[in-house]
């Protein structure tokens, strides 16, 4: 048997957002292997401004893979919410290829959370590397263009896009999207 070291991918996408936004989600949705997770039991649950109740939370990197259109297999990486993990975050979004931030839609915060994230994510990575996936949209707290304008104020060539992570068809839009992979479906504009 043949001894192998190391990963079996080149590529890595990192999912970013808050606090039980689904990045966890969006990894199990779309791998097509065993997700290696590092869910623990919540000890700060949250019911914030329309936000659900987690009961678990992230505290290291979510590691799961996609088959990409070419048939290579690229890394997908879930990383913790809470801003006690800034670190383990913060080391998964460099050495990405594609960085997704993952936001809430629907409660009264959703715009500013979306400048807050788009700057701490600025600071960190080129914007090249930024995909917008905004979930639980349902226009009541804010239309999509004000959103599509806050995302334009960071880089207006940052693709912003509704999706759901529970939804594999969503998830796999989102990462093509993220490696600039050409598509059938309509990116927000």
């Amino acid at each position: 048997m043949k001894s192998v070291i190391g990963g079996t991918t080149t590529r890595q996408v990192a999912f970013v957002g808050p606090f039980g936004v689904g990045k966890t989600t969006a990894v199990c949705t779309i791998s097509e292997s065993s997700v290696a997770t590092t869910d623990v039991a919540s000890t700060a649950m949250m019911l914030r401004a329309g936000r659900h109740l987690k009961t678990t939370t992230t505290v290291g990197l979510e590691i799961g893979q996609w088959q990409a259109p070419d048939g290579s297999m690229v890394s997908i990486v879930g990383t913790p919410g809470q801003e006690r993990f800034d670190m383990v975050r913060k080391s998964a979004m460099p050495r990405s290829q594609g960085v997704v931030l993952w936001l809430y839609g629907h409660h009264e915060h959703a715009l500013l959370d979306t400048e807050l994230w788009l700057e701490f994510i600025a600071n960190e990575v080129p914007t090249h590397k930024l995909t917008v996936a905004l979930t639980r949209f349902d226009g009541s707290q804010a239309p999509l263009e004000d959103f599509r304008e806050a995302v334009d104020q960071v880089d207006p060539a940052i693709p912003l896009l509704l999706a759901d992570p529970r939804e594999r068809d969503d998830v796999d839009q989102v990462l093509r999207t993220s490696l600039r992979i050409p598509q059938v479906m309509e990116v927000v504009s």
